[in-house]
Parts: structure tokens; sequence; C-alpha cells
């Protein structure tokens, strides 16, 4: 749901609504938690970009995790089976070993882009005075504040 309510902000409240997102680059989780501390009770645009971008950054750093994770069992799992047909055959699987961190690793960085991607969206659109969410997270966010 996308709202503009432009004519009640100010541009003060539009940089931070912004920042807020764009903090992934700089500093994480805490620019929004600083912006929404201060701001909480001023402005219910600001908080909510500030609690959004705070959810969505901690969304991805469990994302990260979680792959970088795929990532190791993928390794050890390959290297496990790599030796076992090693054993038994004499040969390894190299070439699919390469072929699997290709595409794990193209993988991760279609996640870290697009979701550096989706920042910057939610940056620009929040200096629009919009607000805007993110998938799943805006509508927690949204219902807390404007409760509905």
């Amino acid at each position: 749901m996308e709202q503009t309510q432009s004519n009640a902000l100010t541009n003060e409240d539009k940089m931070i609504g912004m920042f807020s997102h764009f903090s992934i680059f700089l500093g994480g989780l805490i620019i929004p938690l600083i912006f929404w501390l201060i701001y909480k009770e001023k402005s219910k645009f600001i908080r909510f970009h500030s609690l959004q971008a705070m959810f969505f950054h901690i969304a991805f750093i469990v994302i990260i995790f979680l792959w970088v994770f795929i990532i190791v069992f993928a390794i050890v799992g390959l290297g496990l089976a790599s030796a076992g047909s090693h054993a038994v055959t004499g040969h390894g699987a190299p070439g699919l070993f390469v072929l699997l961190m290709v595409v794990v690793y193209a993988m991760l960085f279609l996640i870290i882009f697009g979701i550096y991607g989706l920042a910057i969206y939610m940056g620009i659109k929040s200096y629009h005075g919009e607000y805007v969410k993110y998938p799943l997270i805006g509508n927690m966010v949204y219902k807390h504040i404007f409760g509905g």
C-alpha cells in the first residue's frame, strides 16, 4: 500500500526516512535504531521507515547467514562425497565442485545486490514522502504503528 502524504512531512522527515533505508550501506541497525529512538514520538513517518529498515536489516543478516550455512554444508558434503568417490574409483569430482561453487556464489551475489537494490528503491520512495512497504515486514510495521 503506497500512500503519499508529503504535504504534512518536512524535508527532514523525508531525509531521515531515506537514510534509514540507506543505512544498510553505512551502519546497519544502529542508524535506524537511533532515528527510531529520537523520532518515535515526533513523526509516524520516521517511526514507520526506521522500524521497517531495522527489521529489513535483521532479515538481511539472517538471509546471509543462512546462505553461508548452506555454502559450508555444500562444501563439506561435496568434499565427503568426493572423498568417498575417490576412495572407490580413484577419481574425484572437482568439476562438479567448481560448478556448484560458481552457482552458490552467483546466488549469493544476486541476493546481496537484490537486497541493496530494494533498499535504494525504498530510500528513494521514502524521500518522496511515500509509505511504501517491504514485502512481509512492511505490513507488520504498518499495523503496529497505524493500528489496522
